[in-house]
């Protein structure tokens, strides 16, 4: 007998399969909550810290979440998993049903044919649970710092997500681009589970970008901001117009959520998530603009009690006309008992609530 969130075959379904329903995800930056200061840095705390988002992982697999994505980021530690692959592997050994992808690759600074391969590798072991996310990296502190410079990745992105996509799908595959040629055929191994069906989700904020992705038949993350509905729009009617039929299945937004029995004990938590989110992107030298645009995201966007924060979210949610919801409870400076009971009133309160939404287009 198999699950019943599973095919007759034993897969997972993929995130854009199922239009019908509406699925939930949450991402993990896994950041490190010691001390910054290199000199001080301990490794067993690091461990500890990586243990713990394994055993959410485990947790949210049990709350009926259907997936969980990691975050790629470089340079010090706002992240622990600059690697999100090793880490999904190890996710990928500790549950059965979630799916597992990332929020997302920084593609411009990656070979296009390693990542692919690395999808193969964790489809295949997570018995065809993988998803693949892609974008061009959302921080300018760490573009400046990257070989390729930030200021070809509109470029390196436009080509990377061509060959990542025939890398994934095709055999015998050969490529002249700009920035990667491949001139003697070549075949990913391990293969992935039904590769022809396999869509990346790429990151995009600016139109041309959307509308690009749309082009492309691939599928859209987003954030729960209210141009959310015009952005989906573009995607829509660009998919559209190439001859891809989309909807809110291949469309999905993020959201940062601090839940507490009470309103005022979620705020508590808010303020100082608010606090500590401000100051660590001073001290990363983020631009002001930079550092507004993220700041509710990093420190809570929708806050309250499981009431309070339902009748916020299920209506900006709804008017996005996405279908899949990434959430984001695990923020700095949260204690550890916050964030997993976040995660344990989310599922329990809201999401039924949730997963009854009318179907969007």
């Amino acid at each position: 007998m198999t699950d019943a969130s599973t095919t007759s075959s034993g897969r997972v379904p993929r995130l854009d399969e199922e239009p019908e329903k509406v699925k939930f995800v949450r991402t993990d930056g896994v950041q490190y909550e010691a001390d910054w200061d290199p000199d001080a840095y301990d490794p067993d705390a690091a461990r500890a810290v990586m243990e713990s988002h394994i055993d959410d992982a485990v947790e949210a697999e049990r709350l009926g979440l259907d997936g969980v994505l990691l975050t790629e980021h470089h340079f010090d530690g706002w992240t622990l998993a600059p690697s999100p692959n090793l880490f999904l592997m190890a996710l990928a050994m500790r549950t059965t049903r979630l799916r597992l992808g990332q929020a997302v690759h920084v593609l411009p600074i990656h070979s296009p044919w390693r990542l692919a391969e690395e999808t193969g590798m964790l489809d295949v072991m997570s018995n065809g649970r993988a998803e693949i996310g892609v974008g061009k990296g959302n921080f300018s502190v760490e573009r400046m710092r990257y070989n390729p410079p930030g200021d070809e990745f509109d470029e390196r992105f436009v080509e990377g997500l061509d060959l990542l996509t025939r890398a994934m799908r095709e055999t015998n595959v050969t490529f002249d681009g700009q920035y990667t040629q491949m001139p003697i055929p070549a075949t990913v191994y391990p293969r992935p589970y039904e590769p022809e069906n396999l869509r990346v989700w790429c990151a995009g904020l600016r139109p041309e970008s959307i509308a690009h992705i749309g082009r492309t038949g691939n599928n859209l993350y987003g954030f729960l901001t209210p141009d959310a509905p015009d952005n989906f729009k573009i995607y829509q009617d660009a998919a559209g117009e190439a001859g891809h039929d989309r909807t809110g299945a291949n469309f999905m937004v993020i959201v940062s959520l601090i839940i507490a029995p009470t309103d005022a004990e979620a705020q508590r938590y808010q303020q100082q998530a608010l606090e500590v989110a401000w100051d660590t992107m001073t001290a990363r030298n983020f631009p002001q603009e930079e550092k507004e645009f993220y700041h509710p995201v990093f420190g809570g966007a929708i806050v309250g009690s499981p009431q309070t924060v339902l009748d916020q979210l299920a209506p900006a949610f709804e008017f996005t006309r996405s279908r899949r919801l990434n959430l984001v409870w695990r923020l700095r400076s949260m204690p550890f008992d916050v964030a997993r009971q976040t995660q344990h009133l989310f599922c329990t309160e809201i999401m039924p609530e949730l997963q009854r939404l009318p179907v969007a287009g």
